[in-house]
């Protein structure tokens, strides 16, 4: 009975015993987690903890000066391997518009690990810490995609000689923009190193030449309307080709996607409605007149033209064939009237005289009303107040090899010349060496002379042999 009642007491003095021991173990195992902790964050205190990985390589273990050396070297030689639909780039961080931050990588990859109370066994990797000019970014893959990318080309339709064929479809190719700036960011973030690999996706063109059955057959029914033109006795009746000729497809959509419309391409019309002016209008003759000292004359008489009304015919057509209506029609034309154009001249009554344009920089010399001579002259210099003289005057003096002398007239100058014929005051015709041959020229507005006609040699020489004096010379503009 005694045993019996001791049992329990001594059963419960065992479990007790073993709570205790559990209780002391952990004390001993966290004392020793807690002391192993503290020896880890001690020994590490410049040192990255074990197990910290770094955008794919382990720096645990290592100084901070070598954790930095070893991020700086790794973003140095970073190059992004780019293949794009079989274009192969070859692109630097600056080409990408990326720009890796060492200190916060490194202040990064210091701080793992060290608010755990476990020993550092592992860590989740780091990626490098980077700033990316999203501009830059996107202007690359812009300029990317745009390489690489193709259109495609829809099917069509092509009349040639009354015959209709088709032309196939092309498919394009794209570049997915967002999903390549991705790709190119993914690889920055953790230095790179492998190739990149997009495929171009496939634009497929909106009009298949297998749906063009029926733009052929509505072609052909716009080729068969019949038309017929009149004008006076003549007829003209554009043939199935050339109605072909003047055909455009436009694309359409349809509800479901899109289609092409043959429909009269007015651009290409006219030039058969040109054709048909061609064989009808008739020119005008202009007039023409001359004005001889005030009296005309006419030496041309004019008759007026006639001219088709176009636009009308041109509207006409492209309505009969676009609504599939036949049309008959006259053709109306218009009276084009001629235009006159005169000649003024003035020509004195005299057997002998010189004429200076001073508008057209020119000379002639007249003989029995019929000009004998003739060439380009330098007159005053008008911009600067110095303009020649105009009216009729007469040669009073001759003279070879003399001296032009300026001070007289209150002008500085002193210039040989081998002719000179003065015909008023100190104005006179003679020849300037000193223009090099030229002559003619509007510059003379203010670089001509002081008043005077300069003259090329020859012509002073022709002038002076010819001249006698008393000879008239008439100015004018």
């Amino acid at each position: 009975m005694l045993r019996r009642r001791l049992d329990p007491e001594l059963h419960g003095s065992a479990g007790y015993t073993s709570v205790t021991r559990v209780a002391a173990l952990g004390l001993i195992v966290g004392f020793f987690g807690l002391a192993s902790h503290l020896a880890v964050q001690t020994w590490y205190g410049d040192r990255i903890l074990p197990g910290v990985v770094v955008a794919g390589k382990n720096l645990g273990g290592l100084t901070l000066a070598q954790a930095r050396s070893s991020i700086q070297k790794d973003v140095a030689s970073y190059h992004l391997h780019l293949d794009v639909g079989g274009e192969k780039y070859e692109l630097s961080a600056a080409d990408v518009g990326a720009t890796f931050d060492v200190e916060t990588t490194l202040a990064s990859a210091y701080a793992s690990g060290r608010d755990s109370w476990l020993p550092p066994l592992h860590h989740e990797p780091l990626d490098l810490s980077y700033r990316l000019n999203r501009a830059q970014l996107n202007a690359l893959a812009t300029s990317v995609a745009t390489k690489i990318g193709t259109p495609p080309v829809d099917a069509g339709v092509v009349v040639s000689g009354g015959a209709l064929s088709t032309i196939p479809e092309k498919s394009g190719w794209s570049i997915d923009r967002a999903g390549l700036q991705r790709l190119i960011e993914d690889d920055v973030r953790t230095t790179g190193g492998a190739k990149l690999l997009l495929k171009p996706r496939e634009q497929v063109a909106d009009i298949q030449v297998a749906a063009l059955a029926p733009t052929i057959d509505e072609t052909k029914r716009l080729m068969a309307v019949p038309i017929v033109l009149t004008y006076a006795d003549q007829t003209y009746t554009p043939t199935p080709s050339q109605i072909g000729q003047w055909i455009a497809f436009n694309k359409q959509p349809d509800g479901t996607g899109f289609k092409l419309v043959p429909q009269v391409n007015t651009a290409k019309l006219k030039n058969y409605v040109q054709s048909v002016a061609n064989k009808i209008d008739i020119s005008p003759v202009n007039q023409t007149v001359n004005i001889e000292n005030g009296v005309s004359k006419v030496t041309q008489v004019g008759v007026d033209g006639l001219a088709i009304d176009q636009d009308p015919l041109t509207a006409a057509i492209t309505d009969s064939v676009n609504k599939q209506t036949p049309l008959t029609l006259a053709v109306t034309a218009h009276p084009v009237a001629f235009r006159t154009t005169s000649t003024t001249l003035v020509t004195l009554d005299l057997g002998r005289y010189i004429e200076v344009n001073l508008s057209k920089q020119h000379l002639w010399v007249w003989q029995d009303h019929a000009v004998i001579y003739e060439s380009p002259i330098t007159s005053g210099a008008t911009g600067a107040g110095l303009g020649t003289v105009t009216g009729l005057f007469s040669i009073y003096y001759k003279t070879t090899n003399t001296h032009l002398v300026g001070y007289q007239y209150g002008y500085n100058y002193d210039v040989p010349v081998k002719y000179w014929m003065p015909f008023y005051s100190g104005y006179g015709l003679h020849d300037a060496s000193w223009r090099n041959g030229n002559f003619g020229g509007q510059d003379y507005y203010y670089g001509g002379s002081h008043g005077c006609v300069n003259l090329p040699d020859v012509t002073a020489e022709f002038v002076y042999n010819w001249a006698t004096i008393g000879t008239p010379v008439w100015i004018h503009k």
